[in-house]
């Protein structure tokens, strides 16, 4: 499927269902365009969304870049994470655990772990997504490690130099 056709059926908790599907991707689009991403942040995007592993890169990308901004719309976190979810059960690359006490939904994947407070997506039932249920989750000290955007572009198959500034005094 194209990345721009992604869409999800959200698991609603009872008493707050809805049966549209929702897309996905302009959910992201409109998060890019608010951090002022680059073009090549763009290319990245549209790879990653493409696997559970890219989603949950991209979410923490997102997350990470949407708190340096006033006023952000968060509205991609919760699909973006579902999308994750979803595309695990097929490949496989992404390991989803809830914490209902923390109000967190942790991802593992095969070289990263990532955390989100998903508190203000309290309509969302995050137990049908998660592969496990936790109480009192102790994340590893390096939860979200790593440079959020090389980590991403790693997907658009960019060499870091090729975006990251040059010192005038290197040869």
């Amino acid at each position: 499927m194209k990345f721009d056709e992604l869409t999800v059926q959200m698991p609603w908790k009872e008493g707050y269902e809805d049966q549209s599907s929702i897309a996905v991707w302009p959910l992201v689009e409109q998060a890019l365009a608010q951090i002022e991403a680059e073009e090549i942040t763009y290319d990245a995007a549209k790879a990653a969304i493409l696997n559970s592993a890219g989603c949950v890169v991209l979410a923490n990308y997102l997350v990470t870049e949407g708190t340096r901004v006033h006023k952000m719309d968060f509205s991609f976190r919760a699909p973006l994470l579902v999308l994750a979810s979803t595309e695990a059960l097929d490949d496989e690359a992404a390991y989803g655990l809830y914490d209902s006490e923390a109000g967190f939904m942790y991802f593992e994947t095969d070289d990263y772990q990532f955390g989100f407070s998903v508190l203000k997506d309290w309509k969302v039932d995050w137990q049908q997504i998660a592969d496990e249920v936790v109480t009192n989750y102790e994340p590893p000290e390096d939860i979200n490690g790593g440079f959020a955007l090389d980590i991403l572009l790693s997907y658009a198959d960019v060499a870091v130099d090729a975006y990251r500034p040059q010192d005038d005094d290197e040869e």
